[in-house]
């Protein structure tokens, strides 16, 4: 492929990948809601294919056959294989289309992404999107405070949501708000963004965050940006007041500086101590909703805990009535005798035993190595590429961890960053050397 047309195919990625977290939705039809950033990268791989098969001069190196496509290959073609149990299988196609229209963005980063430069290049533009999506929602947050937590819900619900969610998708969420929260008798609205409620807000921020993380770090120059950045990431995602979120964060951290620890100098590692000093006084002095939110995580008793075990007792029954192939991709809600429509919000509120659930024990399995090959592939590739292979071994671990309690891989943005964090791991690098 000529030069000209690899820039010009790199400059549609780094646009493409600026613009999904503020992506706009399309309202196709009354009951259908396309999140634009589906259709770009669609348009995208497409477009990339064609200029390929145009030059055929060399195979695409996103079409290896390395290990991590071919695990995300496997997965697909059991979620596709899975619609054929389905009792609806209309909401599983409607599913499967999800996936395929964000996947091929793990073929393209693997594809175009074939520089250290370029790596560069898309870790600033991953944290630039996630700084602007930080602002608008810390904006959203403090606006409640101003105009009244009444006027601010009631204008999001109507003119925000439906914009960048869907006008069908966005009549559900404000019929099944989960925007506040009850703080110590104080009622609160959550920080949520442009997403639909503050789980996704939080996987978006917990996947993007640690590349912020990392420069802070590795970066020798612009420290203090990256400080400030990182601050303001860390905290719009306990503003989103998500216990799994709370979770993941912790468990992101731990799994940075276990596997930074050695790579970071002396300096480094005397501001990391004065970091978490400094980050323990602010959550005494000042971080008490937090903290209590924190603590009500491990409340059994607590209203919304004894509901969720509920719900995980239910989606374990579900499985094991369908434990080889599940009840179909899309169709947990209809197994469980809800009589709801596709945009039903019912799920197990826990990945794992949704993909069991509906794809059944493969269809998780295959998941779950996915996930597992990515970090191995990750922690080999920290001594070449520390930026990339850190940000990405940080933000599997949150994704991996805040997923036990909440669903996200139907969210276009938060799947979509998950399949760029992904494509990172294999490119310019053969997968077998990886893996």
């Amino acid at each position: 492929m000529n030069k000209r047309l690899s820039f010009f195919l790199l400059a549609a990625l780094y646009f493409l990948i600026a613009y999904l977290p503020v992506q706009a939705a399309l309202n196709l039809a009354p009951d259908i809601d396309l999140a634009s950033g589906r259709a770009l990268i669609l348009g995208l791989f497409f477009a990339w294919l064609a200029a390929w098969l145009h030059q055929k001069k060399e195979a695409p190196a996103a079409l290896s056959v390395g290990r991590l496509s071919l695990l995300l290959i496997l997965f697909f073609l059991l979620a596709a294989l899975s619609v054929f149990a389905a009792q609806n299988q209309t909401w599983g196609l409607r599913k499967l289309l999800v996936f395929a229209s964000i996947f091929p963005l793990f073929f393209l980063v693997q594809a175009l992404v074939k520089k250290e430069e370029h790596y560069k290049k898309l870790v600033y533009i991953i944290i630039g999107g996630a700084t602007v999506s930080a602002v608008i929602a810390l904006a959203q947050f403090l606006a409640q405070f101003v105009f009244g937590q009444e006027a601010i819900v009631a204008f999001w619900a109507a003119h925000i949501v439906p914009l960048f969610s869907g006008a069908s998708f966005g009549a559900l969420v404000a019929s099944n708000p989960s925007w506040q929260v009850n703080i110590g008798g104080q009622t609160v609205m959550r920080a949520i963004g442009l997403f639909p409620d503050p789980h996704m807000l939080a996987f978006y921020l917990g996947l993007t965050s640690p590349f912020a993380l990392v420069m802070l770090f590795f970066e020798k120059h612009r420290r203090g940006l990256w400080f400030a950045i990182y601050c303001l990431l860390a905290a719009v995602l306990l503003l989103t007041f998500s216990r799994g979120g709370y979770l993941g964060l912790l468990a992101g951290l731990m799994v940075f500086f276990i596997f930074a620890w050695r790579k970071i100098k002396g300096k480094g590692k005397r501001f990391f101590v004065a970091l978490c000093l400094f980050a323990a006084a602010m959550l005494l002095l000042a971080g008490w909703p937090v903290a209590m939110r924190l603590a009500s995580s491990f409340n059994m008793q607590e209203g919304s805990n004894m509901g969720r075990l509920n719900i995980w007792q239910d989606s374990w029954q579900v499985i094991k009535n369908n434990f080889i192939i599940g009840v179909g991709l899309g169709n947990y809600p209809l197994a469980v005798d809800f009589s709801g429509n596709y945009r039903s919000s019912v799920t197990s509120h826990n990945l794992y035993l949704d993909i069991w659930a509906e794809t059944g024990i493969f269809g998780l399995l295959a998941w779950l190595l996915l996930l597992f090959g990515a970090a191995g592939a990750a922690i080999k590739k920290i001594n070449r590429f520390p930026v990339v292979a850190l940000g990405t071994l940080a933000g599997l671990a949150y994704f991996f961890t805040h997923s036990f309690f909440e669903t996200a891989i139907f969210n276009p943005t938060v799947l979509a960053f998950l399949m760029i964090v992904l494509g990172l791991l294999v490119v310019n690098i053969k997968e077998e050397d990886v893996l």
